[in-house]
């Protein structure tokens, strides 16, 4: 006769746990509600008084506890603490059942759904849905919890097209829904129109004021950082991408853009920019603005201006503002900018600008270095020699202000907003009718690109005669010498410096170009 070792089982979890440990099936809830109106909220309450009378009155049952995500999104699992923590109990062998109202309460999501079922299975731990009668440990369990789940994602991803709908036929009606919890510089009233914030209105003013005069969306935000103003989240850290995304927002000079982003993905909530996959809807004159349009537009013609610069190899160059003559200062040999580099000659140290060519390459560019006490020097005297012969001056830009005066557009930027309104109520009709709108469509897109650039084009023809205005005004209200450096004036009326062999160009704002001799 062989001998033969009875090998006794190991202890389980779930409902197949040794008898001797677990005289009882431990049964824990899950329950949820997805808003918080009061109807969901009594529903809320009574589904937790629910199961715990119901699994209390079961002698062969323990009562653990009901799991409960109250005001919770059930196309992810992700963010469902209760739900979570349920789940990490039934790992550590804490449950042996779980009772949950329906699939749609469990999970909208088929893929969370039938992951979850089968984890808990593997444990031994059945789930119970109460509305549809199926317990997931019987045999036809999973295919009925597949072809549930798949309904209930189906319904899951109705509702979602449902509010996109609803979000699209406001966008329509022109209606502007904004979160102003994100939104620096605006509130909401009782009709939900937003109404400014005097406050905060004030750092919008005080980014768009520093970028026009030359200050980078890095240094910007180091300022604000600085003088201890907060970000419209309440942190105290300030990006340079939060600045330049104030900067871009039309929103701040009274319009809207609607439908700027949209919900690529239902189930992750997974969002995407709108690249033309789904219409936008521009609203002129929406709000009352913080911004002025001719300055916003300054301030869209400054960031084309910075992000368009390319050094001679094509790359992008970066833009800094943290110097008086910071990219200014350009090279007559070979168009390049010029460098702030701090040398250190035979035990001297000074500050000079040098090609960044040169820096690179000596035997690509021969430019001489210039010291920025001479780069101040020579700025000082170009000033004073407008101010020396303000006569001569003052014809030459009074001359450019007539110029610039008579300068229009063949098309108004009004003109052309009459003609887009037009169009976009017969595509919202086309629409609602299921029409064709493809051509009406793309008629739109070209007229509102044509649009923008008409009132770039003004904005910069505006600032044009306000920069002369300023210089005129510069001009008459100066004694005839500086005898200081000023860094102000280079920011205000400066546009750029050319190195030279023999001279320094200064090229004014105005369009006034003088030259010094050195």
């Amino acid at each position: 006769m062989k001998n033969m070792t009875v090998i006794p089982p190991k202890p389980q979890k779930g409902n197949s746990a040794a008898k001797e440990e677990v005289q009882r099936l431990r049964v824990a809830a899950y329950c949820r509600v997805s808003t918080d109106n009061e109807e969901q909220a009594s529903s809320y309450e009574a589904q937790i008084q629910h199961y715990e009378e119901f699994i209390k009155t079961n002698p062969e049952w323990e009562f653990v506890g009901v799991y409960a995500d109250e005001g919770i999104s059930a196309t992810s699992t992700k963010n469902r603490e209760q739900f979570n923590a349920m789940i990490e109990d039934c790992k550590a062998g804490k449950i042996d059942m779980i009772f949950t109202k329906s699939i749609s309460r469990f999970a909208r999501n088929t893929l969370d759904c039938l992951k979850y079922i089968r984890l808990l299975k593997e444990i031994n731990i059945p789930v119970f849905f109460e509305k549809e009668s199926i317990n997931t440990m019987d045999a036809k369990g999973e295919v009925l919890i597949t072809i549930m789940a798949s309904l209930a994602q189906q319904e899951s991803e109705s509702l979602s097209k449902n509010t996109k709908m609803g979000i699209q036929y406001r966008f329509q009606q022109g209606k502007v829904m904004v979160n102003t919890r994100n939104f620096l510089g605006y509130d909401k009233d009782e009709d939900g129109h937003l109404i400014i914030n005097p406050a905060e209105a004030e750092v919008v003013k005080r980014i768009f004021r520093e970028y026009l005069e030359g200050a980078s969306c890095m240094k910007i935000a180091r300022g604000l950082e600085r003088d201890g103003i907060r970000t419209e989240r309440d942190n105290p850290r300030w990006h340079d991408s939060t600045v330049r995304k104030i900067l871009e927002n039309e929103k701040y000079m009274g319009d809207a853009l609607l439908q700027k982003t949209y919900t690529i993905d239902f189930l992750n909530k997974k969002r995407g920019k709108n690249n033309g996959t789904l219409p936008q809807y521009y609203i002129e004159d929406d709000h009352e603005a913080i911004i002025p349009k001719d300055i916003f537009m300054r301030v869209q013609e400054e960031m084309a201006r910075r992000s368009s610069e390319r050094d001679l190899n094509g790359r992008r160059q970066g833009f800094s503002a943290n110097h008086a003559f910071s990219h200014m200062v350009t090279c007559e040999c070979c168009g390049e900018h010029f460098r702030r580099l701090h040398w250190n000659n035979r035990g001297k140290k000074t500050i000079v600008w040098r090609c960044k060519t040169r820096l690179e390459d000596k035997t690509r560019c021969s430019a001489r270095t210039v010291s920025e006490d001479t780069l101040q020097e020579a700025f000082v005297e170009a000033i004073n020699e407008m101010l020396g012969n303000s006569d001569k001056y003052l014809k030459k830009l009074e001359s450019n202000l007539k110029t610039a005066i008579h300068l229009v557009n063949p098309q108004s930027a009004e003109a052309l907003a009459e003609r887009m309104r037009q169009l976009q109520q017969e595509l919202i009709d086309r629409t609602e009718s299921g029409e064709n709108y493809d051509e009406l469509a793309e008629e739109i897109l070209r007229l509102r690109e044509l649009q923008e650039q008409t009132v770039m084009d003004d904005a910069a023809k505006a600032a044009h005669r306000e920069r002369i205005q300023e210089l005129l005004h510069f001009i008459n209200s100066q004694p005839r010498t500086i005898t200081e450096f000023d860094e102000a004036l280079v920011k205000k009326l400066l546009e750029s410096v050319k190195i030279c062999d023999l001279f320094l160009e200064f090229r004014f704002k105005s369009g006034v170009t003088i030259s010094i001799e050195m």
